[in-house]
């Protein structure tokens, strides 16, 4: 009986391959840590061309070798993996350099200069109709980047892939891809669910059509694994490979999110809120994203936070001193849950990079220190400060709905923490539910790989069966009237009273990087 499903989820911090029962049980996994990313200037970041798929290749031969021959009864694998990260091929689909990884903000300065000598009267009109919409897209495009800074590369690239695509590449031999991986600054109508048709978009942001993959929707299939991938992870040859979405789509179905009427936070290294949602409604400022979702005829609303639960990572990196990690965070959580709500006046604002379109100038403020508090008051004041930003992203992206969210389920690291999870219900002023699974992303990978391979026949089904909840936590009244005034007195306020602060502190750093190197 051919029914298990493999999911692969492939993250910034790890890559992990889960063996799922009809059932959505657990049977198999296997776990490969990430190793850290390349910083060669403030603001970049890069990974080893083959670093995502050697991963992949050793979880999936690590879970084949322990599942024997039961892999015989799998029915078909999905992968979901982190997003907007973008490979340069060669003509023989070689890596040309590293990745850039989503964390990398660097801009194509010149850019606009170079576009408005290029472009046509016509096309220039459509490159100014959106306000600066198209302005940030051409500078952010890590294909102009290459164009500018590297154009031997530029010139060679025959083919951009995104991780997926990537790994689709490697698995079944085609350059092929999901619609829902399509996220960040790729030329792809969400609108209208496809590549853009207008060529001026191509060339605003510096790449052809021609390099791009050819896309399948969700719970379509990406095609075979071929003999050369059996060798080498260990998968029945002919397996058939589903596409699912990106991770945080997986995690907004694997939630049971199918409407407004729910969202879903996942407090992992990209800290981000969405919903699903049957209406396109985006946002020119860029404030937050529109992307497919799993579900056919539906998109998620997603609001970001770059440096989200990374965050957490950076405070063990200063107090952490070597201590098992695990230990160190049980330990702070415990003595966090017995600080007053507001962290005893201590206020994060959790910006550590620029936060596109909501706060171009952004930095991390760390206000209120007195000598009467110690490092977990600020732990605390992290996961404060990252709660209200997301309160901020969801009344951003339902501003305008006449549906609102009556709870929210959280996933991801943070979703571990009993004083992360409480901390966001009264910030929201909302139940918020921890799932029964830890994996909701490979969870939602193996749904769409589920419903795609014919083991069910929708989602709705799927997400009964195999979505499981653990845990609610309620608003608590008199912490609801403290962070609801600390959220609108200090937090959406702080941003505009500091900017031309925050403006000086970027001449600042500008002068001292240059006497640097003198």
């Amino acid at each position: 009986m051919k029914d298990y499903i493999l999911a692969v989820d492939v993250g910034t911090q790890s890559t992990r391959a889960t063996v799922f029962s009809k059932e959505g049980k657990a049977l198999f996994q296997a776990k490969k840590n990430a190793n850290p990313y390349c910083r060669l200037q403030a603001g970049w970041a890069e990974v080893p061309a083959n670093q995502y798929w050697e991963d992949t290749a050793y979880v999936i031969k690590k879970v084949m070798d322990e599942i024997g021959d039961d892999k015989n009864r799998l029915r078909a694998m999905s992968i979901c993996a982190a997003r907007d990260n973008i490979l340069a091929l060669d003509e023989n689909n070689e890596p040309l350099r590293d990745w850039f990884i989503w964390i990398d903000v660097r801009k194509a300065k010149g850019i606009e200069d170079l576009l408005n000598k290029e472009l046509n009267a016509k096309d220039k009109l459509i490159y100014h109709s959106k306000g600066d919409f198209f302005k940030k897209v051409s500078e952010r495009s890590k294909f102009n980047w290459l164009r500018l800074n590297e154009p031997e590369n530029y010139a060679k690239a025959k083919t951009y892939v995104t991780i997926a695509g990537y790994l689709n590449y490697k698995l079944c031999g085609l350059i092929k891809d999901s619609h829902g991986m399509q996220v960040g600054y790729l030329p792809y109508d969400f609108k209208n669910k496809d590549w853009y048709k207008l060529k001026v978009v191509y060339r605003i942001m510096g790449v052809r059509r021609d390099q791009l993959a050819d896309l399948v929707g969700p719970g379509q299939e990406i095609g075979k694994i071929r003999k050369e991938a059996s060798k080498i992870t260990g998968l029945p040859e002919g397996l058939s490979l589903i596409a699912a979405a990106g991770d945080k789509m997986c995690e907004t179905l694997g939630s049971g999110v199918f409407d407004e009427t729910a969202a879903t936070i996942s407090y992992g290294t990209l800290a981000t809120i969405g919903t699903t949602s049957t209406n396109y409604r985006s946002d020119n400022k860029l404030r937050y994203y529109v992307f497919l979702s799993c579900v056919k005829n539906a998109w998620n609303w997603e609001y970001n936070v770059y440096r989200g639960y990374w965050l957490i990572s950076w405070y063990c990196n200063l107090f952490a001193q070597g201590r098992d990690l695990e230990d160190f965070l049980q330990e702070m959580n415990q003595k966090a849950a017995n600080i007053a709500p507001g962290s005893d006046g201590i206020f994060v604002f959790p910006f550590w990079t620029i936060q596109t379109g909501t706060y171009p100038n952004a930095k991390g403020i760390i206000t209120g220190i007195t000598d009467m508090q110690n490092p977990v008051h600020l732990y605390r004041a992290i996961m404060e400060g990252l709660a209200y930003a997301l309160r901020e992203g969801l009344e951003i992206m339902t501003s305008k709905s006449h549906s609102k969210p009556q709870k929210i389920y959280i996933v991801g690291g943070g979703s571990h923490s009993d004083v992360a999870m409480q901390i966001t219900a009264d910030v929201f002023n909302l139940p918020c539910i921890r799932k029964n699974s830890k994996e909701v992303g490979s969870i939602g990978a193996s749904m769409v790989a589920a419903v795609g391979s014919g083991l069910y026949d929708s989602y709705q089904e799927t997400v009964a069966i195999m979505s499981k909840d653990k845990d609610v936590f309620y608003p608590q009244e008199k912490n609801v009237k403290i962070y609801d005034r600390i959220y609108k007195e200090i937090y959406k306020k702080i941003y505009k009273q500091n900017e031309l602060l925050l403006k000086e502190l970027d001449k600042v750093y500008e002068i001292t990087k240059a006497a640097s190197r003198t």
